[in-house]
């Protein structure tokens, strides 16, 4: 059994490597999975924070799953937070492979049979989509070994089983807190369906070995609950602070069709299988249906043994025990369902609906579906070995025609799974930079993993999100920048800057009026620009926009809309004696009077027409620190969708577009 449980260690690994080989490339700057099923907002979140932890060493209460964490984080000092993360992902391919062959040469007794089971639960797409962002949910490896305890302690409940089946609960509920609660849903199923099976010794020795590892595992609960007080009370004292809303369970749920649809990445049928997701309106739990995919070459070979058990050819062990995989197999299908489903007037309940009643802080059911997964390898090697055996040719070609097109179905290349750590490439650009640079990048701190990948830039990187920086298309800006001791700037192509200066009607003009700011072209990318800062020192400066809108960008035009009153903050860095600002302005929805105050004096008034037009505002004296201009109409907003008839329901009053200070004596 040694020497197989090494041999397929030794085969996933090197399947490992292959699948992820840009990865060991570059196991600092990439992570493993594709990103298409993790959401495509914010891909890179959930493995950013992860990887955010093992920087930091810091894990929030009650998150912390230590068998991972910990490793993670000791890693990460020898390593870097990067290449850890990367590390514990793609080392549970092996051990998975390896825990699988052990529990598999168990039940089957054929090595064969257990060499089919263990790569193919080591390469579930279960296993490879969540190694594509869930680091703690990656960690399938322990939950075959988590079986393969629980019934050797049937077999014979000594005290070294006991202790090795309380080591593996543990085990599989310290690398991450779902497996542990599957574990603990599906061990009384587990124990049941194999103290029935036959045996050569019935009667109540059976039922006492039952009994007997029934209290192992009711000993493992009660520390696992000392734990909990002890390292997590408030699972305890308020599980409503973790509870999740009942209604997300139909979302984060299976549905018993998925098992059979192929996942986004199947290399024929992948782009059709995205437009049938899309048509059920799957979005961001995309990730939750296409794990379960089971592939078709699996499911035939797992119906081979399902059959010769009906037709009651039962003379190998891995045909007897048929009833047990496929009892756990179908627990946990029906676990894995949403918690109610009404057909007509009648209401299905399944398990879900109790088990959320019971522990409401889990809600993504489909990932019970690991268990089935494992269960149906399981089967798939009982099936694959017993073609193999048959003396005519036909079975066998059959079996390796199977296999063949098993191996095919869970490649989950071409393309390479695998993306950068970073937003986009002009982040890489900067982190390998060397020097001091400061940066902007033009995006405000809405997705998680912007605000994480700063820290890994090795750069100071500075998002938008404050009145000081809310807008990269500011005229002037590189001036201001420049004052701050910014260096470059990061403009992404999909935003809306970056569609402006991409622009094929106005994006000269735009990129000229960049460089008016004082912001220069350094370098291009597929999905960014890094733009240098080259503007001097300003002695007057827009500091803050005060009560606009964000920007917008239309052919040649940018400008940003107010209401009835809105402010600009002035920085003055030395004392102007005699200060013009020249301001674009345009008045909607027709002419009106706005008028304008110097740090709350009225200073003068224009009349605005719908068209855009120059006004010099004499502004006098400037002391050095800080003045407000503030703009106010005479006659209050309109609300756009009045008199463009759309859905904005904004309301606006005056545009502000570019403006200059001039007449500035730099003494």
């Amino acid at each position: 059994m040694g020497r197989g449980a090494g041999l397929a260690l030794a085969l996933a690994l090197l399947a490992t490597l292959v699948m992820a080989a840009p990865v060991v490339i570059a196991p600092g700057e990439r992570i493993f999975g594709s990103g298409e099923t993790l959401g495509h907002d914010d891909p890179n979140r959930d493995a950013l924070v992860v990887i955010e932890q093992f920087r930091t060493g810091r894990v929030p209460a009650p998150y912390m799953q230590p068998l991972t964490d910990l490793p993670g984080q000791v890693l990460a000092r020898a390593f870097g937070p990067v290449a850890a993360y990367n590390v514990l992902i793609l080392v549970t391919f092996p051990l998975a492979a390896f825990t699988a062959y052990l529990l598999a040469r168990h039940l089957l007794l054929s090595h064969f049979a257990a060499m089919v089971a263990s790569l193919a639960y080591a390469f579930l797409p279960f296993h490879v989509f969540q190694a594509g962002g869930h680091p703690h949910i990656a960690q399938t490896q322990w939950l075959p070994l988590y079986f393969l305890a629980l019934w050797r302690c049937v077999d014979r409940p000594d005290l070294k089983r006991a202790i090795l089946l309380l080591a593996a609960a543990m085990a599989v509920t310290l690398s991450n807190f779902y497996g542990g609660f599957i574990a603990a849903v599906m061990s009384p199923v587990a124990l049941i369906a194999y103290g029935m099976l036959p045996s050569r010794h019935p009667g109540a020795s059976r039922l006492r070995r039952v009994a007997i590892t029934g209290l192992v595992l009711a000993a493992a609960v009660a520390v696992g609950l000392g734990l909990i007080r002890q390292f997590a009370p408030s699972v305890l004292l308020r599980p409503g602070t973790l509870d999740f809303p009942r209604a997300e369970l139909f979302t984060w749920s299976a549905k018993w069709w998925s098992y059979f649809i192929p996942p986004v990445d199947h290399p024929w049928l992948g782009a059709r299988i995205r437009e049938f997701w899309d048509r059920q309106g799957i979005g961001e739990s995309l990730l939750e249906h296409q794990q379960v995919s089971l592939g078709f070459s699996l499911l035939v070979l797992s119906f081979v043994p399902l059959w010769l058990w009906l037709r009651r050819n039962r003379d190998t062990k891995a045909i007897r025990i048929v009833p047990l995989l496929t009892s756990l197999a179908f627990v946990a299908l029906l676990c894995s369902l949403s918690p109610e489903r009404r057909i007509g007037s009648f209401t299905f309940v399944r398990p879900s609906a109790w088990l959320y009643e019971m522990a409401p802080m889990f809600r993504a059911y489909s990932r019970f579906g690991l268990v089935v997964g494992l269960m149906t390898a399981l089967l798939a090697g009982a099936g694959a070995a017993w073609l193999w055996r048959l003396p005519s040719s036909t079975p066998r070609r059959a079996a390796a025609l199977l296999l063949g097109l098993a191996a095919l179905e869970y490649a989950p290349f071409p393309p390479w799974p695998w993306r950068d750590v970073l937003p986009t490439r002009a982040h890489r650009w900067l982190a390998s930079q060397s020097g001091p640079l400061r940066v902007l990048d033009c995006v405000p701190p809405l997705r998680v993993s912007d605000s994480l990948a700063a820290s890994l830039v090795g750069h100071k990187v500075s998002l938008l999100g404050t009145p000081s920086f809310d807008d990269c298309g500011e005229p002037r800006l590189g001036e201001r920048l420049s004052a701050l001791g910014y260096t470059h700037v990061v403009v992404r192509r999909n935003s809306a800057i970056g569609a402006w200066l991409a622009g094929s009607s106005a994006a000269l003009h735009a990129w000229r009026f960049m460089a008016d700011g004082g912001l220069q072209r350094a370098v291009a990318f597929e999905d960014s620009w890094i733009l240098e800062v080259k503007g001097e020192r300003p002695i007057v400066s827009v500091g803050a926009w005060l009560g606009f809108f964000p920007r917008e960008y239309e052919a040649e035009n940018t400008w940003r809309w107010m209401s009835q009153r809105g402010a600009l903050r002035i920085h003055v860095s030395r004392a102007s004696p005699d200060t013009v600002l020249e301001l674009e302005l345009r008045a909607f929805p027709e002419a009106r009077v706005v008028e304008w105050f110097l740090n709350g004096k009225r200073a003068g008034g224009v009349e605005v027409t719908t068209e855009w037009q120059w006004f010099e505002l004499s502004l006098g004296p400037l002391a050095l620190g800080e003045s407000t201009l503030a703009l106010a109409s005479s006659r209050p907003a309109v609300v756009a969708k009045d008199v463009l008839h759309n859905d904005d329901s904004r309301s606006f009053a005056l545009a502000v577009g570019r403006f200059n200070f001039k007449n500035v004596e730099d003494r």
